[in-house]
């Protein structure tokens, strides 16, 4: 029996599925949200405490992986993935994406058991927006608003943000930014970051030329300051 109730998030669709997951949790004393969906599971996020995931990868609005990519985007909570997918490849593709474990169905009671005592050792907080001046950035919903009104952002813009404001008060390299928002083989195009940085500040800063949060740091890259 676990030493204090965890709350745990099932994500399967298979009401056969939910049905017998619930009843083993709840008998371990585990408290238990059940979502058929990516999009109700990725809300309840951020209204409950959650300590992990329990994720279908084959849900019926969107695939697990999908849900899993979002995910990593904002937190870092344990996901042990359970699916009837068994190849290698998709095993491989979840934990690139970010799952801690995969468990293929069929499983025993006593493995799934143990795969989550094990992911419940680490996890990290969820963070429902960020906020820094009048800027309030929403990774569930991916909006951006700015005194309250929605800031039109491209992608690149967004994921650059969303980057930056997940490593608040560090410094990026153009690199470090490169790899994350355009992939490795783009490592030799700094003037990609340049260009969108200033786009990013024509829409955040008050005064773009003299930037109070995306500052430069001459020579290595970004910061951004709160």
């Amino acid at each position: 029996m676990p030493a204090k109730q965890a709350n745990i998030l099932l994500v399967e669709d298979d009401k056969a599925m939910q049905s017998f997951l619930t009843t083993l949790l709840h008998s371990q004393n585990y408290q238990c949200a059940c979502f058929a969906n990516g999009k109700d599971a990725l809300s309840h996020l951020t209204l409950q405490p959650i300590d992990l995931i329990l994720l279908d990868l084959g849900l019926a609005d969107m695939d697990g992986l999908e849900l899993l990519a979002q995910l990593r985007q904002w937190c870092n909570l344990p996901v042990i993935v359970i699916s009837a997918r068994e190849r290698e490849l998709d095993k491989v593709k979840a934990l690139d994406c970010g799952a801690n474990d995969y468990v293929t169905k069929p499983f025993s009671a006593a493995e799934l058991l143990a795969r989550i005592r094990v992911a419940l050792r680490q996890k990290e907080p969820v963070v429902s927006t960020w906020t820094f001046g009048d800027v309030v950035l929403d990774p569930v919903a991916r909006t951006v608003l700015k005194n309250g009104e929605a800031l039109h952002l491209t992608k690149t813009e967004y994921e650059i943000l969303l980057l930056m404001v997940r490593h608040a008060e560090k410094v990026l390299t153009h690199n470090q930014i490169l790899q994350q928002v355009w992939g490795p083989a783009y490592l030799d195009r700094p003037e990609y970051v340049r260009v969108h940085m200033a786009q990013l500040r024509q829409k955040i800063e008050e005064t773009p030329s003299n930037p109070k949060y995306l500052k430069t740091e001459a020579g290595v890259g970004y910061r951004l300051c709160f």
